[in-house]
């Protein structure tokens, strides 16, 4: 899995997971978010290798 993009909330980061499951695209998200549980890393979206275009596509067309 890579990770296609980082979020500063957990809110944020499943809003876009969300969009990407309901075009087929499974993602997981991972990580702490920084506004809400003191994380400086921020939360990660992660896609499957081969469906990183897909997603990026999907996620700037949003």
């Amino acid at each position: 899995m890579k990770i296609i993009k980082s979020y500063p909330t957990t809110v944020e980061a499943d809003l876009a997971r969300l969009e990407l499951e309901a075009a087929g695209i499974p993602s997981t998200v991972v990580g702490i978010s920084a506004g809400m549980e003191g994380g400086v890393a921020g939360v990660q979206l992660l896609v499957q290798d081969d469906q990183v275009e897909a997603a990026l596509t999907l996620l700037k067309d949003a």
